[in-house]
């Protein structure tokens, strides 16, 4: 695709804040140094690209299950930073990241998916927000015993009907998350809600008094998956103040194949905006986190072709800078502004 002159103006004026990002624990999976900076063909993420794709920060997954795995997480985003002082900084403030915007630095926004690692503890998210947690899943899909909800998401494609029915019957919110969440928005930690089932996910905004975000997932009216948001869900996201991420995953695009492009990408974003408005848009693409698929677009450095299909779809400029990073900016300040 050719990036107009305007396009890509502005995708160089926006900041870029990616809602998920999947590159440091799959690294940790693998074995293989958690560093980012040399170029990585069997990754989808590198400094060459997302310098390319013009990044400017990305909620950097620490980890969720087990306390000991998200350590060595830590551990590895500390090294890789250490390391490369003029490339990376660990976001622990809005400011932070105009920082990066300004001195063209990657901004990690650390962010735990899943926080079953708490083990019902607040000295344990005290000590994860110590390290710099800024972003907190509540659960990767986990449910009982130390999961944030009782009973597991579901994941595959599914009717709006399972939906409604799952919400009845589902357990939602144990009571430590409860105290959890609460804790969150005294610290000034943005509550992310990917992840949970339809209980779970009501259960978490009444009793949030900041806004939200539902990091990576898309739209359920275009394409019925667990992992997507349905329009009442949508609106009460909207209504709350929060923002969704669009993913990158082709799944989560439409249940054909032959849709699961840049287009119905931009569908997607489009439902949204006519829904509930701009303010409530962004992306998180789960980069390094859908294993060998090829994600559309299929890394940062091929982003501008996404800004001249929204600038081809007739979005302004203002919505597209909204898109790319300031709404989850806006959220940030929020939450960041809220805190005690």
């Amino acid at each position: 695709m050719e990036i107009s002159e305007k396009a890509q103006a502005i995708h160089d004026k926006a900041i870029l804040i990616d809602g998920h990002n999947d590159s440091i624990i799959e690294h940790w999976a693998r074995g293989e140094s958690m560093d980012l900076t040399p170029d990585l063909p069997t990754y989808q993420v590198d400094l060459r690209r997302m310098r390319g794709g013009g990044l400017t920060a990305m909620n950097s997954m620490m980890g969720g299950q087990t306390l000991e795995q998200s350590i060595e997480l830590w551990d590895g985003l500390y090294e890789q930073v250490e390391a490369h002082p003029d490339d990376y900084l660990i976001v622990r403030s809005v400011q932070d990241i105009h920082r990066c915007k300004a001195e063209g630095k990657i901004g990690h926004i650390p962010q735990l998916e899943s926080c079953r690692l708490f083990g019902n503890s607040l000295r344990v998210l005290h000590m994860q927000y110590s390290l710099g947690l800024r972003v907190a899943n509540l659960t990767h899909g986990d449910g009982g015993e130390t999961s944030l909800q009782g009973t597991k998401s579901l994941f595959g494609y599914c009717e709006l009907s399972d939906r409604h029915c799952a919400r009845k019957v589902f357990q939602g919110l144990t009571d430590f998350a409860r105290e959890a969440i609460a804790e969150m928005n005294r610290l000034g930690i943005v509550v992310d809600l990917a992840h949970t089932h339809d209980a779970s996910f009501y259960d978490a905004l009444e009793v949030t008094e900041t806004p939200v975000e539902f990091s990576h997932g898309n739209c359920f009216a275009l394409c019925p998956h667990w992992r997507n948001l349905h329009d009442e869900q949508l609106k009460a996201l909207a209504e709350n103040g929060g923002v969704i991420g669009m993913a990158f995953y082709p799944r989560f695009l439409d249940q054909d194949p032959q849709k699961q492009n840049l287009e119905r990408l931009v569908d997607h974003i489009e439902h949204i905006c006519e829904l509930v408005g701009d303010d409530h848009v962004g992306f998180g693409s789960d980069y390094d986190g859908i294993g060998e698929t090829v994600a559309i677009p299929p890394s940062f450095i091929e982003t501008p072709q996404l800004t001249q299909a929204m600038l081809d779809r007739g979005f302004s400029e203002e919505t597209i800078l909204k898109f790319w990073g300031g709404n989850f900016l806006r959220v940030m300040t929020e939450v960041e502004a809220a805190a005690s």
